[in-house]
């Protein structure tokens, strides 16, 4: 039988050229890392991309600051110079470029590119870090990516921050293994101005990278014996300093308005002190979650002094500069601890504990203890899920299309504007399109495209010292000759897990000047929650009476003030004084529980947070509903409910926080006792509710 054979197999000839191609190229150490990180980077921008078609809040309160810091550049106001924000010029230069590059440059509109482009920038930085780190495998890198992957780091829009705290670590570094001395000089000057430029993103970032890179190049001429090491420093320093200087004489000479010349650093220091302050959320995450991560760090920290110990002097320079930006980092949830917070100030230790897994492959007991670690670690890990590889798989099988998502971060299907901005700023009649608009207490996405926005200090919140509050109503005095309105919201809720603290007690001074030269344009109820205000015709007549009270029940941390006649005042003023037990500089100052009372029955409960610690303050609290408090900035009277009795305590702290040692009350007034009138009957039971 004669067997018929076809013809030979033959395979395309791109597909043979492919495939001998692939069988020639060897790759070396550096080239498999190069390889590994182009691959997951790309692999990350998808995720980002795919992340991005779901849509973000642009109310949320970093997502608010930085549609306000993007059409602030727009209008030709720089943070730092025109104003004061907890993000500089760097955060507002990247939240501009990302909506210059959209299709209408709206801000608002434009929130997904800004989600996207500042999430891809820690992808970017990522990559550069690694780099730069020429003692990091491609297995190490791989690992790395592989926990920022299932862990979801550096996920958030401001992660780009923590990224940039390790890079300034691995410049360190580098400034330790440089072989020359014209090396070392450039990479001291490099580092400068990547802390620099750190400090632009956000001031107390800055201040972070100066404190990594001082201390990593003091262990590292430590660990290599190398003296000539130290000269980094002061050539790091010399190249902050000068960068500092260039930049304040420019703003100096390129604004009216800007004071004296270092008021950007000392104005950025009031705002951290004030964060501090007023900003404290006590730890969220449950305690055996915590003790994990504890525990994790504990391990990273010791088992890069064993490698210090045991390994090459550059190795250990390396891991010991990581470390320190990882353990610095911690810090940044001591004053808001909540679970996201919490949560991005151990990222960076994830990341260290990634470049020791090939450390400790020559013992199986330590590489036991490694996993260990890890599998602790995603126990305890918040955000650990497979979201990134899903993401990715939507990607392959087509679910997500790579053109369609890129085109609806550069238009938007649905436009924000008409659905998020308030009616008086998609209505305006045409004598008020070139009158600028204020957002008070803190919607500062409500940015009219008709109307120029304004902001003293973006962040009202943030201006609760005494130096932020006189800057800011020297702002107010300078633009209310030039026209200016006030978009004022309802308080509560734009600045999420403040423990029950209002607006008007966070910023007193700022809320008395409001209320003594601007008033409701209309009664008017709006679903929407905003009002406009405007400065009067007839300057109000304001009067502030005492309320005389009695002490029947006195504490140390705690009493109870008697009024002498009860009262229906809306707008309490209070002078008072509240001592910690410990240094309040350091520690999370707690708040304080305030109550007023009709009699047995509760009125209003509420929150105060001192602007001066161990000093006399004054501050206001109001017992109205949040929906109805903008009446109070009407002529007509405003119904509130009867009380005659307040009640303060000391509220618990953590270990990270000073509870309050001593409260004194010493006066109680009332702002305009007679615009407020008691409540009918059905009209308190509508406040009760």
């Amino acid at each position: 039988m004669q067997t018929i054979q076809g013809p030979p197999v033959s395979y395309p000839t791109k597909t043979r050229e492919l495939w001998n191609l692939l069988k020639r190229v060897h790759l070396g150490p550096r080239g498999a890392k190069v390889t590994v990180i182009v691959l997951f980077t790309f692999c990350w921008l998808l995720v980002v991309l795919v992340r991005s078609t779901v849509p973000r809040d642009p109310a949320a309160l970093e997502g608010s600051s930085l549609v306000a810091l993007a059409t602030s550049l727009q209008q030709g106001d720089v943070s730092g110079r025109d104003f004061q924000s907890v993000f500089g010029p760097g955060t507002q230069f990247l939240a501009w470029l990302a909506t210059a590059i959209t299709k209408n440059r709206s801000a608002l509109d434009a929130y997904g590119m800004i989600a996207f482009f500042f999430c891809a920038v820690s992808a970017m930085l990522i990559a550069v870090m690694l780099l730069v780190c020429d003692r990091v495998s491609w297995q190490d890198s791989a690992i790395v990516y592989t926990f920022c992957f299932l862990l979801n780091l550096f996920s958030e829009i401001a992660d780009f921050r923590i990224v940039l705290l390790l890079l300034s670590a691995a410049f360190a570094y580098r400034i330790t293994s440089a072989d020359t001395i014209r090396q070392q000089m450039i990479w001291s000057t490099a580092t400068g101005l990547l802390c620099f430029v750190s400090q632009l993103v956000t001031f107390d970032l800055g201040i972070d990278a100066v404190v990594v890179v001082v201390c990593a190049l003091i262990a590292g001429s430590v660990l290599t014996r190398n003296v000539w090491a130290l000269l980094g420093i002061e050539v790091f320093l010399a190249t902050l300093a000068v960068a500092n200087i260039g930049l304040v004489v420019f703003f100096k000479l390129t604004s009216a308005n800007y004071g004296l010349v270092f008021d950007y650093q000392n104005y950025s220091l009031e705002i951290l002190r004030g964060y501090h302050n007023s900003m404290g959320i006590s730890w969220q995450l449950p305690l055996r979650q915590t003790v994990v991560l504890i525990l994790g760090a504990a391990y990273v920290i010791g088992k890069c002094i064993m490698v210090a110990r045991k390994s090459d002097p550059l190795q250990a320079s390396l891991l010991a500069s990581l470390t320190f930006a990882a353990v610095i980092w911690v810090k940044s949830a001591f004053v808001s601890s909540d679970i996201p917070h919490i949560t991005a100030a151990f990222t960076s230790m994830i990341v260290v504990l990634g470049l020791l897994a090939t450390k400790e492959l020559k013992s199986k007991q330590a590489l036991a203890a490694w996993a260990l670690t890890v599998c602790g670690v995603l126990f305890a890990w918040p955000s650990f899920n497979l979201s990134a590889p899903v993401d990715m798989f939507q990607v392959v099988r087509g679910n997500v299309r790579i053109r369609a998502a890129i085109r609806n971060i550069y238009v938007p299907k649905k436009s924000l504007q008409a659905r998020l901005l308030p009616k008086p700023l998609t209505s305006d009649s045409a004598d008020r399109r070139d009158v600028s608009v204020l957002t008070f207490p803190y919607d500062n996405h409500l940015v009219g495209v008709r109307r120029r926005f304004f902001a003293p200090v973006l962040e009202s919140y943030a201006a609760s010292t005494e130096s932020l509050e006189h800057y800011y109503i020297q702002a107010l005095e300078r633009q209310r000759v030039k026209g200016l309105d006030i978009m004022y919201g309802l308080d509560g809720g734009v600045v999420p897990n403040i423990g029950g603290i209002q607006a008007i007690t966070r910023t007193p001074r700022i809320f008395e000047y409001l209320y003594r030269h601007f008033e409701l344009v209309s009664d008017e109820d709006h679903v929407d929650g905003h009002y406009e205000l405007r400065e009067p015709y007839q300057p109000r007549d304001v009067a502030i009476e005492e309320l005389p009270f009695s002490t029947p029940h006195q504490l140390v941390d705690s009493g109870t003030l008697k009024l002498a006649v009860p009262s229906t005042c809306g707008l309490v003023r209070l002078q008072m004084r509240i001592d910690y037990t410990k240094n309040s500089l350091i520690f999370r100052p707690s708040a304080i529980g305030l109550s007023l009372n009709n009699g047995d029955q509760l009125v209003w409960r509420g929150s105060v947070r001192p602007q001066e610690h161990n000093q006399k303050f004054v501050t206001y609290v109001s017992p109205l509903p949040p929906e109805t408090f903008h009446k109070v900035f009407s002529q007509g009277p405003v119904q509130s409910l009867k009380w005659d009795k307040i009640q303060y305590w000391n509220l618990p702290a953590d270990l990270l926080g000073s509870s309050a040692s001593r409260i004194i009350v010493e006066t109680l007034h009332c702002l305009d006792p007679k615009k407020f009138v008691e409540a009918t009957p059905a009209s308190q039971m509508a406040i009760v509710r």
